[in-house]
């Protein structure tokens, strides 16, 4: 999902246009922007957040690239010493974790939203 967001990040103008309208409707952004020495308009902004969130989402996939040679190197190891694979093994696993936290705080946060949304009535 997130490398779909990456390649195409770029080019989806909805994002943008979500950002170019939070750039303008933000309250304190309007009281900056009254001052003279504010230089920076709504597509700049957009298009600066775009870079960023492009640059974020490179995170995940260099720690899954080396949480997976991590993972080749232990199994080309594991015949000469338990111990080499076993650390390599771990350090995989820290890689990958973050993997697990978004479906988890969807979790919670689900769990959340049911205990307070009024009840369904199915009659």
């Amino acid at each position: 999902m997130s490398g779909f967001l990456i390649f195409s990040f770029d080019d989806n103008q909805i994002a943008r246009n979500q950002f170019t309208e939070l750039f303008q409707n933000d309250p304190k952004v309007q009281r900056e922007m009254t001052r003279t020495e504010a230089q920076m308009n709504s597509e700049i902004f957009a298009a600066d957040v775009v870079e960023g969130a492009k640059q974020l989402l490179f995170y995940p996939f260099y720690l899954l690239v080396a949480s997976a040679l991590l993972s080749v190197g232990g199994l080309l190891t594991i015949n000469l010493n338990r111990f080499v694979p076993a650390v390599l093994f771990s350090l995989a696993g820290v890689l990958s974790l973050f993997t697990l936290l978004p479906p988890v705080l969807l979790f919670f946060a689900s769990n959340r939203l049911f205990a307070t949304s009024p009840a369904i009535n199915t009659q």
